[in-house]
């Protein structure tokens, strides 16, 4: 599936919108928040269920309207082959999301109400790009096993229901450190430490499997991209159980008791893991610049997006203002990436960005100046 429609009212600056999009690459051009961003944020609210740049969709609300609306209409692509991008085609499916201020949601697929976006995961996975994303390398450690959790549970999918359990004994133990006034009663801890070594155990293990198995294609994708070495960078898995077995980390658990009630939390285990971007055997926090921080990370990107292309759904990629930190050669080579397969939606100010043969061989939507009174930057 492909978008071939996208219908909003009341997202962010843009009132009533609505753009056609062709299977393959899509460039959105116009001036600073003319809604190029926004068309990115409406097709993330329905297709993974958030917006690109937030959590709340209240962030994204008009501010002077108490409701919005995003419909996107999903085609099948055509029959025919060949490099350029398909024209737009009527719509297979409706899939809509509508919000109120006051908490109120509605998702549907022709009409029909869907409890979640579930299904729009699985018919069209999504990967985005955007700069806020850079949060991943700078951020806290919190964003990085999430990152880990979305790979390991693309690699086994029993992945998030033991992740569920490892949380659920977590908040138990955890609880008991904090209300155990009269000492530690060894009896009530056990049994949530028994699950928390063997469901912890499993997490990281399919954290570091799902990580080595995603190495390779992140430093092919970052070298073919640079054109530098691809063992330059390399992605470290950090976890404070690492070489344990299940008896060793029930007592560590039983001898961390007295300290972890001092804390008020669990101290080992996988919920405090981290993954590291090292170029040349140091913290790319640290020590690289922005320019080389966001190139890595879209090759974190691309590397996940072109391992979906192999997937029973093709994947849909969002760029959001890639193109203007990349230097002619990585533009180039990231325009070749989207000719993979699959549909891409980038945003732009500048079309000179492209060349005249890109340009030829993908749907240009040219959304124009900024609605008037508009301050925002979509």
């Amino acid at each position: 599936m492909f978008i071939s429609r996208i219908k909003l009212t009341n997202l962010r600056c843009r009132h009533e919108l609505e753009v056609e999009l062709a299977d393959g690459l899509n460039i959105l051009v116009g001036a600073n928040g003319a809604g190029k961003t926004t068309v990115l944020e409406a097709a993330s609210l329905v297709l993974v269920g958030t917006p690109l740049r937030t959590t709340n969709v209240k962030d994204v609300m008009s501010r002077d309207r108490d409701h919005l609306r995003v419909e996107v209409g999903l085609a099948e692509p055509g029959a025919a082959g060949g490099a350029e991008a398909a024209a737009p085609r009527s719509a297979a499916i409706v899939a809509a999301a509508a919000y109120s201020r006051d908490g109120e949601r509605r998702l549907t697929a022709d009409g029909a109400p869907l409890e979640d976006a579930g299904r729009w995961k699985e018919l069209l996975p999504v990967r985005t790009f955007a700069p806020d994303d850079l949060r991943l390398i700078k951020g806290s450690p919190r964003r990085r096993r999430e990152y880990l959790d979305s790979l390991a549970a693309r690699r086994s999918p029993e992945y998030p229901g033991t992740l569920r359990r490892y949380d659920e004994a977590l908040s138990q133990r955890n609880f008991l450190l904090r209300t155990s006034r009269g000492g530690l009663r060894d009896a009530e801890f056990e049994p949530w430490e028994a699950l928390l070594a063997q469901t912890g155990l499993l997490v990281a293990g399919w954290r570091a499997a799902a990580l080595a198995g995603f190495v390779g294609p992140f430093q092919r994708t970052h070298e073919e991209l640079t054109h530098e070495a691809g063992d330059s960078l390399r992605l470290v898995y950090r976890t404070n159980v690492s070489g344990m077995d299940e008896a060793t980390y029930r007592t560590r658990l039983a001898e961390s008791r007295q300290a972890d009630r001092q804390r008020t939390y669990t101290h080992l285990g996988p919920h405090r893991d981290d993954l590291r971007l090292m170029r040349a055997g140091l913290d790319m926090r640290d020590c690289a610049s922005q320019g080389e921080q966001r190139t890595a990370l879209l090759a974190l990107v691309l590397a996940e997006w072109e391992q979906l292309l192999d997937g029973p759904a093709k994947p849909l990629l969002l760029l959001d203002d890639v193109m203007s930190e990349l230097d002619i050669d990585r533009r180039r080579r990231l325009v070749a990436f989207t000719r993979r397969g699959g549909q891409t939606l980038v945003t732009t100010t500048d079309l000179r960005y492209f060349s005249d043969e890109e340009l030829e061989r993908s749907r240009v939507v040219d959304l124009g100046p900024a609605p008037a009174g508009c301050g925002c930057d979509g």
